[in-house]
């Protein structure tokens, strides 16, 4: 999943954002300093943040129990290993890690130089062999970035993943991750894509001005899953451009 690791319960997106309510005020006050870097201990503060804030996310728990099996619990650990993974790959092409307050909110930035070309018929196939599921999401949500931004697609910032720290509440920690990066490609004239897999991401996305182009559907009505479908939501940013 990307771009939707937030999870936060019974408070305001303006209060997860600034750390308080009156988000007047603190818009005014200085954005928190970030650090970015593309090391193996932020690709563990990554994947380690983002799976204690998204253990309990419908999206994750059904592609981690198409590989484990339905009956066995899904743990932060288990989330942990996957999202290890794909953050390698990412940095390794390219994205960066950024961080404020000292991990108390952590994102995944892939600049337009690293975007990667669309995944092939063949390695679609390769990934339903063994988790149908998770290769038509991830089908669903190229298509669903096609429609919005061409073929092909322009060059553009992504959201990977962004996560606050489940135990912390530094003010203006994900502001600090999310605000400058948005600044940053309207000042570069690109859009930015992510998507949100879950309402509060999705909200707290539109906050910074992101807005929902498509909605996808893990589970289609008439598919073995009729009961168990799960939203998730396609958003741009700065498109078309300002």
């Amino acid at each position: 999943m990307e771009g939707s690791a937030i999870a936060v319960t019974n408070i305001s997106v303006t209060s997860l954002v600034n750390g308080e309510h009156d988000s007047s005020r603190l818009r005014k006050q200085p954005v928190p300093p970030i650090t970015t870097s593309q090391s193996d201990e932020y690709c563990h503060r990554l994947a380690d943040i983002s799976s204690r804030a998204t253990v309990t996310d419908p999206l994750n728990i059904v592609f981690q129990q198409e590989k484990t099996g339905p009956s066995k619990p899904v743990t932060a650990d288990m989330i942990y290993i996957g999202s290890k993974r794909r953050i390698e790959t990412k940095v390794a092409a390219g994205a960066l890690i950024v961080e404020a307050c000292n991990f108390a909110a952590i994102a995944c930035w892939e600049p337009p130089s690293s975007n990667p070309p669309p995944l092939t018929e063949a390695q679609y196939q390769e990934i339903a062999a063994e988790r149908p599921v998770f290769a038509q999401f991830v089908r669903d949500i190229q298509n669903a970035q096609d429609a919005c931004l061409g073929v092909p697609a322009p060059r553009h910032w992504k959201l990977s993943l962004m996560a606050r720290d489940p135990e912390r509440k530094d003010k203006g920690a994900v502001r600090a991750v999310i605000e400058p990066f948005v600044a940053r490609a309207k000042k570069e004239r690109v859009p930015l894509w992510l998507v949100a897999g879950n309402p509060r991401a999705r909200d707290v996305y539109a906050y910074f001005g992101f807005r929902v182009v498509q909605v996808i559907w893990s589970f289609p009505k008439d598919g073995p899953w009729k009961e168990s479908s799960v939203p998730t939501w396609c958003m741009v940013c700065n498109w078309p451009l300002e």
